[in-house]
């Protein structure tokens, strides 16, 4: 049997949540890691045990693992969970066609090719198994992707919700180099949509006026002083024109609204069929029915497949869902794990991935922090430690894991909470949301029926917390306190130790605790695939 440490890279690493997991069974070495987040990259260098030839890669893309597995004298595992949103409803809803993370994916199995490892083991969100996360067919490796067999599907993307009697829109999509020029510039494209958005709400509409009016009108001369002289450009002249002396009297919204529509939908519209061109897609373009709307006729595969095939008889792979409250994680917390093994290393044995309990001994939110209530919380990221009390026998026996060997409490920072905040902070009680506020508290919300159930969420003290994301933007609330849930908090409920000290903004270090692997599910990955190594 080998005993010596075996050798790991964690692959888009974050914080490193995975890494963590895997030193705690003292049976690994980190070797390199990959993160693009300098923050991240700083919080992962000063809490992880490093080997001394460790080295850390910024950008995967293209990145020679060969090379590094041959310098390092072999990597043993690959870990990591590359970004996969795909091909899904809610990369819809934010009116993205198609997900810039799904090359990632590939990246990370490109890795596998290149390094050659014992075994990997790719973490990512537990509807990957699903047909919903899917790559579309590109140009950039359409040939592959034929060899590997992988079943295609034809769908169907629409591009424009209705048509533009002024231009021939298809015309316009089946041309790269005139879609790019078609395009406003940046800021002022957001300044429209912005100004479109808020229209409809007379309460925003008069700030954003106020506050953004003279830009956008001097942002709209000095564009049209370089337009050209052809029948796209006067639509975008004709209609600019229209906005920009109906902007004279701003409030009068009926002097531009129907120009500001028409340059709002043809940006949305050339947006999207950059994307098409961007990513290499292979996409026919189409005018549908009587609407005239633009479609584009695509082909598309699922990630899963493709995972399954792209390595092809070389590892052994098992996938499952597995939640992190199987492992005393305060947290319903559910991520697809794939476990791959190299096939002259199992030679056919069976293996599994870890199993839930016959009994779940469930860990709640007051069990993970309600110890640091007595703690004042900070609203600076460079606030100082706050000395810990010892420990006693009220805590929790989750609070005193979590607290190990520490003296000084890291982190425990939130943001500034303003009294509109305040004011749904104190009548929301555990376990309720936004959705329970009275409807005079919901005001600043333009649609506040599409408002996401983990909006203003108070935490329910008896019950381990939902999915940890960002908790910032969720705007969490402690279950006892009319306070936002503080860095520290959330690390508690992602299993992260006391002594793992978070860089960066704050909100970069609460980003970094919700994209982490819970360090006690990793741990317990960790422990399962090591039984197969030892065959």
């Amino acid at each position: 049997m080998n005993y010596r440490k075996l050798k790991i890279i964690d692959l888009f690493a974050g914080a490193g949540g995975l890494s963590l997991g895997f030193t705690q069974t003292g049976k690994f070495n980190i070797v390199a890691a990959a993160e693009n987040n300098p923050a991240a990259r700083q919080t992962y260098i000063n809490n992880h045990p490093l080997d001394e030839n460790f080295q850390m890669i910024d950008n995967v893309i293209n990145f020679n693992f060969a090379d590094l597995s041959k310098k390092l004298g072999g990597i043993d595992i690959v870990i990591g969970g590359p970004p996969c949103q795909g091909f899904s409803n809610a990369n819809r809803q934010k009116n993205h066609i198609i997900s810039m993370n799904n090359s990632l994916v590939k990246e990370y199995f490109r890795a596998i090719k290149e390094i050659k490892p014992m075994a990997f083991v790719m973490e990512n969100v537990d509807m990957l198994e699903s047909e919903t996360h899917r790559f579309f067919d590109s140009t950039f490796d359409h040939d592959f992707i034929i060899t590997l067999k992988i079943p295609m599907k034809d769908e169907t993307i629409t591009l424009t919700k209705r048509g533009f009697d002024e231009l021939d829109i298809q015309a316009i999509a089946n041309n790269e180099a005139r879609v790019k020029i078609l395009l406003l510039p940046t800021k002022l494209a957001d300044f429209l949509r912005l100004l479109f958005k808020n229209l409809s709400n007379e309460k925003r509409l008069k700030p954003f006026v106020s506050n953004n009016v003279k830009s956008i009108i001097a942002q709209i001369t000095s564009y049209l002083s370089q337009l050209p002289d052809d029948r796209c450009s006067n639509f975008l002249r004709k209609h600019l024109q229209n906005i920009k002396e109906g902007l004279q009297n701003p409030l009068d919204i009926s002097a531009y609204q129907i120009s500001l529509a028409n340059i709002v939908d043809f940006q949305k519209a050339l947006l999207a069929i950059k994307e098409i061109y961007d990513n290499s897609i292979i996409c026919r373009f189409e005018l549908a029915g009587n609407t005239q709307h633009l479609i584009g006729h695509v082909q598309s595969y699922a990630v899963i497949d493709y995972i399954k095939a792209v390595l092809g008889d070389e590892y052994a792979q098992k996938g499952n869902t597995i939640n992190a409250l199987w492992f005393g994680v305060p947290q319903d917390r559910k991520r697809y794990i794939i476990i791959g093994i190299r096939s002259d290393i199992i030679k056919g044995a069976d293996f599994s991935l870890p199993k839930e309990p016959p009994e779940i001994q469930k860990v709640t939110v007051g069990d993970a922090f309600l110890d640091l209530m007595e703690y004042p919380v900070s609203y600076s990221k460079d606030s100082d430690a706050i000395p810990l009390i010892p420990i006693d026998e009220t805590m929790s026996q989750y609070a005193i894991k979590m607290r190990g060997d520490s003296k000084n409490l890291h982190n425990h920072i939130i943001t500034n909470t303003t009294e509109e905040a305040m004011k749904r902070f104190k009548v929301i009680g555990e376990g309720q949301n936004f959705y329970c506020l009275p409807d005079k508290l919901k005001t600043t919300y333009a649609k506040p029926e599409r408002t996401q159930k983990t909006i203003y969420l108070r935490l329910n003290s008896k019950e381990p917390s939902g999915t940890v994301v960002n908790v910032r933007k969720s705007m969490w609330i402690h279950p006892k306190l009319d306070r936002a849930v503080s860095v520290r908090e959330s690390a508690r409920l992602q299993s992260f130790p006391d002594s793992f000290i978070f860089c960066g903004t704050k909100d970069s270090q609460y980003q970094q605790v919700g994209n982490a692997v819970p360090p006690m599910m990793a741990k317990a990955i960790a422990e399962c695939l090591i039984k197969y190594l030892a065959l």
